[in-house]
């Protein structure tokens, strides 16, 4: 890596961006969809959690996987092998028809979704230059929200008009060329970090930023019942599908606002950036147990985006610059692994309090469990990553 000049860094990084967009654009869209499709075929709140946390269980356990692997073998060769199969996932979730059936695909979906974040998020790292790492995560981040903004309007869309089958089908196609992408413009030309000291070395030298991870978890469980089971509530509701899709969308283009603006967040200040998007995002998980149209989820939920948007780069702009270089891929895959532990609680647990209770009760809870992030923070250091 270190014979790369700058300029040849940014270009790699380009067309990184470009690959990071499409497959997010095409995993997003299964996965905020996928709720909706699973309650157009039946399923209670508790297998929408239960859809939820066999995808995030899988996700987790891959996270650490990746993390290792990615230290050790060539990681774009791992980033395109991954993506190839990814492309596969898709249209076997256009040939099924019963909720059974959608839960070993969720769980494959968990594979190659981890093996995708864990590898773009460390390649982002391993090819910025070192004096625009922040710069580089912010056009990470950036690159993988705008393929959540735009594709669950247009899953929405397709699938209102043409059926969730094609809508997975046209997901697939999206993916067909980044796997062109990497292989022309990326193979090769990312060197293998050597690590010597093996898995548990790597995750013991994390130690002095594992508050991060923590400070993390009461949001990775918030995002879990987003992402799986309030698309499904939604539908429950009498909400369509496109519907849903343009207000997922929204809320994906306003955490792309926040992440636009996560250099100034920085230079604001790790604690206080931390305490005032918990609060937000408290504040609109509250609104969002009273709400029961599209008009009235609106506000709450590009809140919760704008609070999302703060806290996602915050914490990963603090993990990329603190983590030991020799541990990079375990720290990236550390960080997907919390976020996986979080998905997992927050739809199982998340689905049996809306099935025994009711969905309100449900956001009142972590409106609470979100404040958690507060005394969290206070433990984490301020930095100037952002200057």
């Amino acid at each position: 890596m270190s014979e790369l000049s700058v300029e040849e860094r940014r270009r790699l990084l380009r067309s990184l961006y470009l690959s990071i967009f499409l497959i997010s654009t095409a995993y997003g869209t299964i996965t905020f969809l996928l709720p909706v499709y699973a309650e157009s075929l039946g399923a209670t709140y508790i297998e929408l959690g239960l859809l939820g946390s066999i995808g995030s269980v899988v996700y987790t356990v891959m996270t650490l996987l990746t993390g290792v692997m990615l230290d050790r073998f060539e990681r774009v060769r791992f980033f395109l092998v991954f993506t190839a199969f990814g492309a596969i996932i898709p249209v076997l979730f256009s040939l099924t028809s019963r909720v059974p059936e959608l839960f070993a695909l969720r769980g494959l979906l968990g594979i190659v979704s981890a093996a995708f974040w864990v590898t773009a998020s460390t390649l982002t790292a391993d090819l910025s230059p070192p004096e625009e790492l922040t710069k580089s995560v912010v056009r990470y981040n950036v690159s993988w929200i705008s393929g959540f903004v735009a594709g669950p309007i247009l899953g929405g869309i397709v699938s209102d008009r043409f059926g969730f089958p094609v809508m997975f089908i046209l997901v697939a196609t999206l993916i067909i060329p980044s796997v062109l992408l990497i292989l022309t413009r990326l193979s090769g030309r990312v060197a293998l970090r050597a690590v010597t000291g093996g898995i548990w070395k790597g995750l013991t030298s994390l130690r002095p930023i594992a508050l991060a991870y923590i400070t993390l978890i009461p949001y990775a469980v918030v995002l879990g019942v987003y992402m799986a089971i309030l698309p499904g509530h939604m539908g429950v509701l009498g909400i369509s599908a496109s519907a849903i899709g343009l207000l997922l969308t929204m809320t994906n283009a306003v955490r792309g606002l926040g992440f636009l603006s996560s250099e100034r967040w920085v230079r604001w200040g790790t604690r206080r950036s931390l305490l005032i998007s918990s609060i937000l995002m408290s504040g609109a998980l509250f609104m969002v147990s009273t709400s029961k149209s599209m008009s009235e989820f609106a506000l709450p939920l590009a809140l919760y985006g704008f609070a999302g948007g703060i806290i996602t780069p915050i914490i990963l702009n603090y993990i990329a610059h603190e983590s030991p270089i020799k541990a990079l891929g375990a720290a990236m895959g550390l960080h997907e692994c919390v976020y996986g532990v979080g998905m997992s609680l927050g739809p199982i647990v998340g689905g049996a309090i809306a099935e025994a209770y009711n969905p309100s009760i449900l956001y009142v809870t972590l409106a609470g469990l979100v404040l958690l992030i507060l005394p969290l923070s206070l433990g984490l250091k301020e930095t100037s990553h952002g200057s």
